[in-house]
Order: structure tokens, then sequence, then C-alpha cells
């Protein structure tokens, strides 16, 4: 059944609810071909859902009944991925798209030496690519944005759990092989990997440097590869 994730909106409290977001009404009507009476579930991207029924829709909107609302089961543990920014948007928008798939908690961009890029150029629509893959995967809870930091500023105000960074050179170990139970802070880095110097500064914050395989992945393979083996 289709999901919908609106934003800001207590379920709990509604018995129907009124849709205005004109992404979402397009996809109603031109994509899915919903009509009135349709089923579809609704949720706040918080943990709350309610199944709907659309009693209304035209171009200007929907108006959807609620029933059955529950709360999920919030994740035991945060699998955070914390990616450098690549040159090309659409290729963070991709990794984006598959981490959130896959069930990542959190997305952490980084800025590292050797990226190209310093900021997220596109933030609304990296914010819907985020939303409809959240809906596509039937998750109850919104993965977390960060704001854009420093590998720097990353490592010092490090979130809790274990440091896995992917690397092919010096490293601990195949990540097949390593404990990724708990939380865990998964960093992959720019288009031509980390410098000798990032590598020992997150020597010096106890990251173990995990490898893949024996081929040179691009940093979007190598993303949705490694949260495979975390979270699968």
């Amino acid at each position: 059944m289709q999901h919908f994730i609106l934003k800001g909106i207590e379920l709990r409290a509604k018995n129907q609810v009124e849709i205005r977001d004109k992404e979402i009404v397009h996809q109603m009507i031109k994509v899915l071909r919903f009509r009135a009476g349709d089923k579809c579930v609704i949720l706040d991207g918080l943990g709350e859902k309610a199944d709907g029924e659309i009693l209304e829709l035209h171009k200007k909107g929907a108006v959807i009944a609620l029933s059955e609302h529950s709360v999920c089961v919030a994740p035991k543990r945060r699998v955070r991925l914390c990616v450098a920014l690549s040159k090309k948007p659409a290729t963070f928008e991709l990794i984006v798209q598959k981490a959130v798939e896959l069930g990542v908690t959190d997305i952490i961009p980084i800025v590292s030496e050797r990226c190209q890029a310093s900021e997220i150029r596109k933030p609304e629509r990296l914010d819907a690519i985020l939303r409809e893959a959240c809906e596509q995967s039937e998750r109850c809870f919104l993965p977390k944005m960060h704001e854009v930091l420093s590998l720097g500023d990353f490592l010092e105000n490090l979130p809790s759990g274990t440091l896995l960074a992917g690397d092919a050179r010096d490293t601990d170990g195949s990540l097949k092989d390593m404990d990724t139970s708990g939380n865990i802070n998964l960093l992959i880095g720019p288009e031509g990997g980390f410098t000798e110097n990032e590598l020992g500064v997150l020597r010096s914050a106890d990251s173990k440097i995990f490898l893949l395989g024996d081929t040179v992945l691009r940093m979007e393979t190598a993303a949705i590869a490694a949260l495979a083996i975390v979270l699968l």
C-alpha cells in the first residue's frame, strides 16, 4: 500500500488530514491515478502512522480520512552514514536515496581535503528524495539529515558508537569480519579517497579502517555496499 509522509502533523489527534503539498498531490493524481475511496498509509516521519482513505482528490489538494492509528517501534540502534560530498549532486542524491531504503538512521555530509564541493547545492530536492525513499521503503521514521561538517569538526564531536572508515590502504581487514553491532558511524570518503594525513587523524580517533573487496569502488558503490553489510 502506498505510504505518504506528512511532516509536522499530529496524526494521533486527527480523524482526517488535508494535503496541500503539490508534489504529493501530483503523485496521487498523475502517477498513482488515485480516486476517492482508494487506500493509503499516512505517516508523520516520527513513528506514528494511520490507515488512510481518500475522501476528496483534486488539483488543489486531497482530504484523507484516518483510522487505525498506531505507533511504530523505534530503531534499536543508530547507523549513521557519514559521507563526503561528491562533485556531482546526482551522486550524493543516489547515495542518500539508497541509504534511506537500506535503513540508515542518520546522514552526515562531510567535507574532506579532496572534496570538490563544500555545500549541498539543492537542499529542497535532497529533502524530497529522502522523504520519497522513506515512503518507498515504508519506513515510519524519517532519517535525520545533518548539517554539513568538515572532517575535523565531525571527529571533534563524534557521535557515540563505533567509527568505521572505508579505504583500500593499510586496512584493519574486511568490513564483513568486523563487529558492526551497536551504534555505528560509517565513514565513506570522496572521489580520490582520504589523504594520508586524514587517515592518520582517523587512526588517532580510534577508527577501524575497512576494506570492501579486491576492486576499487566508486564512492556511491562503496556507501551502498558498506551499508548493506552493516544493516542487512
